[in-house]
């Protein structure tokens, strides 16, 4: 790989870590293997250059909460869930390994009973396009907040001028 194009990948560790916040994670979201992908993540941390960038990246995504949350949001709206059906439709239980290199962030709980089978219940699409569709404009931070949190817990959304 050129040094350019591992530089790139590089700076593309460092956003999706400032989002996301999770090592491992980040380094699979930038192309980098499972197996090796929390080793990479750290040793490019181990980087002054690339925590700088970081801090420059988290500066703009977090300066804005009304931003975090809607990237929360679209996540959950439109974000993929193929790896909870994968995991769902597997005959054998994935190893640890395989299930941290899962993307489960639409996923609100999975059970599994005592047969063998696999419930997996999801984060309320609809909800997330509402709370989008309602907070996304020019909400404040607080509001747009409360929208996500009220998507994330799956409880309808009180209206405030209802409880006066």
């Amino acid at each position: 790989m050129s040094n350019s194009t591992e530089s790139k990948r590089r700076a593309l560790f460092c956003c999706h870590y400032a989002r996301l916040g999770d090592v491992a994670e980040a380094a699979r979201c930038a192309g980098y293997p499972p197996e090796t992908a929390a080793a990479d993540g750290a040793a490019i941390l181990r980087q002054q250059c690339y925590r700088r960038m970081v801090a420059n990246y988290r500066s703009v995504l977090h300066d804005d909460p009304a931003a975090a949350v809607r990237a929360g949001l679209e996540r959950l709206a439109f974000g993929r869930s193929n790896d909870a059906i994968g995991l769902l439709l597997a005959e054998e239980p994935p190893g640890a390994a395989a299930v941290q290199a899962l993307d489960l962030f639409p996923v609100s709980s999975v059970k599994r009973d005592k047969n063998g089978g696999m419930e997996i219940h999801f984060f309320d699409r609809l909800k997330a396009l509402t709370a989008l569709y309602e907070y996304g404009g020019d909400a404040d931070g607080k509001a747009a907040a409360h929208a996500l949190l009220t998507a994330l817990s799956g409880r309808e959304a009180v209206d405030s001028d209802a409880e006066d």
